[in-house]
């Protein structure tokens, strides 16, 4: 559910996006589905390491590592907007400390 959420946030926010079809907005979904999954251990360092990882993987594909960070900001307002404070609390904690990892890459877009 919050990888849907996240997926229309984006979208709505974004609505150029739609220029990649369905095909591209099943790819988001899915994409986020795998970032709330590795989020789910609620282990800094392992989601340190998926953001290196996930950062590794755009940079060969030669997406834009801005969608990353959008994806990173886009899962904090939805778990923020979802989730009772109990449960998004802690999970914020480890999507902000993994995603500063993101924002400080020199791989990124304008840095």
């Amino acid at each position: 559910m919050l990888a849907y959420r996240a997926t229309e946030a984006l979208y709505a926010e974004q609505p150029d996006l739609w220029r990649m079809g369905e095909r591209g907005r099943a790819r988001t979904l899915e994409d986020f589905g795998r970032h709330f999954e590795a989020l789910t251990t609620l282990d800094t360092g392992l989601f340190r390491e998926y953001v290196t990882y996930c950062m590794g993987l755009f940079s060969s594909h030669g997406f834009p590592q801005a969608w990353l960070v959008d994806a990173w900001r886009i899962m904090g307002t939805t778990i923020e907007r979802e989730l009772p404070a109990t449960v998004s609390t802690p999970a914020l904690g480890v999507l902000r400390a993994g995603s500063d990892v993101a924002a400080k890459d020199p791989r990124r877009d304008g840095a």
